[in-house]
């Protein structure tokens, strides 16, 4: 079956760097051949990642820096540790919603939020910040 995205916007943004790269002539498109192999490689990893939340994460971690490598981007992008503490947390996702979680980036801790994540109906920014 299909695999949780983990890194949905970042992988398409770091996709679409990939891709803007090739049409501009900076990044050389692989051979016919390459491209099998790579789905190849990939693909034979369904079975297990699919069969396992942590190493779907971990693929999908590697897929992406390696986008990352290939590109040149710059930034910090693997939360691989961020989700496993997620998935190890979804018993309640209300919960784990209220909780503060330090910023993958720069390693800034959020503040913890004055209501409750399920209480907190205006998803406003104004109310956001405001309420914080």
């Amino acid at each position: 079956g299909m695999q949780d995205q983990w890194y949905t916007f970042t992988l398409f943004q770091l996709q679409a760097v990939w891709v803007a790269q090739a049409i501009k002539g900076i990044k050389e498109i692989p051979s016919v051949e390459d491209c099998h192999a790579e789905i190849a490689l990939w693909t034979g990893t369904n079975p297990e990642v699919t069969s396992c939340p942590y190493k779907a994460i971990q693929s999908q971690t590697d897929y992406l820096l390696r986008l990352q490598a290939d590109t040149g981007f710059e930034g910090q992008f693997d939360a691989h540790k961020q989700f496993f503490d997620w998935k190890k947390s979804k018993v309640d996702v209300a919960e784990y919603r209220n909780k503060a979680y330090p910023s993958p980036t720069t390693g800034t801790m959020a503040p913890v939020h004055s209501t409750p994540w399920m209480d907190l109906m205006d998803d406003g920014i104004d109310a956001y910040i405001n309420a914080a």
